[in-house]
């Protein structure tokens, strides 16, 4: 009796719309506090896609790609995004540029991939703008185009995306696509250092140690370079996954 009655506590049920499904799985995913939680909403979401809900395959690709409640798969991932991706979702468009971008769950296909974050980007995904941007600056499945990586870039961090803000600066500072101006590189490594981007607080304290783009100050030097050393560290330590978005890449 006592077997059958554990059975019964994990068992699904099934006379429910996709829609309800969908939002029960969520609920679950998004509140839990333990892998049971994250396999009932992995067993929700599977039984609402069956059932035609094309949002809760982008959301089963986000939980094999982070390994919630059951073994991380980039192959299933992938399969998942790819469905949701087909369904002109986004954040699966994208998700399916990652993948053949970086390689998982597939051979790295950077042809593959722009022709994703193409799509993702038309949708209004505004970090495959970055990731585009990338595409452009570092000649990866485009001719390379510095000055349109670096309008991409742009694009997307005056939007709000922390990498492309990140990027933007190592651009003006370097003078990639875009004239050199230190100046400019430098509000740009402070936005993104003030919120929380280890890289570009580093950065930040080393202008303001050197002089570089504003006025020398070592005291805002060395508080930088701590700010930068326990934003490392504390991204060492960090393991909490963001649904939706992979690992940020750098530069």
């Amino acid at each position: 009796m006592e077997a059958k009655s554990n059975v019964a506590k994990q068992r699904v049920p099934v006379n429910r719309s996709s829609r309800s499904l969908f939002s029960e799985g969520k609920r679950k995913v998004n509140g839990a506090t333990s892998v049971q939680d994250y396999k009932t909403g992995l067993a929700l979401l599977k039984q609402a896609a069956a059932l035609g809900q094309v949002e809760a395959h982008e959301w089963l690709g986000a939980i094999y790609d982070y390994g919630l409640g059951t073994r991380k798969s980039g192959r299933l991932a992938l399969h998942h995004y790819r469905i949701a991706a087909e369904a002109r979702q986004p954040n699966a468009e994208y998700h399916v540029g990652v993948f053949y971008y970086e390689g998982v769950g597939v051979s790295q296909n950077y042809h593959l991939a722009v022709k994703w974050l193409r799509r993702a980007a038309k949708h209004g995904d505004l970090t495959a703008v970055y990731v585009l941007g990338r595409c452009y600056r570092f000649g990866q499945g485009v001719p390379q185009n510095r000055r349109k990586g670096f309008l991409l870039l742009l694009d997307a961090a005056r939007k709000g995306v922390l990498d492309a803000q990140y990027s933007v600066g190592v651009c003006l500072s370097r003078g990639e696509g875009v004239r050199s101006e230190p100046r400019k590189a430098f509000k740009w490594y402070l936005i993104a250092a003030k919120r929380g981007y280890p890289d570009a607080a580093h950065n930040v304290a080393y202008f303001y140690e050197t002089g570089r783009g504003v006025a020398k100050n070592k005291i805002k030097a060395d508080f930088w370079y701590g700010r930068a050393k326990a934003l490392t560290e504390l991204g060492r330590k960090a393991c909490t996954p963001v649904l939706g978005k992979p690992n940020s890449m750098t530069a």
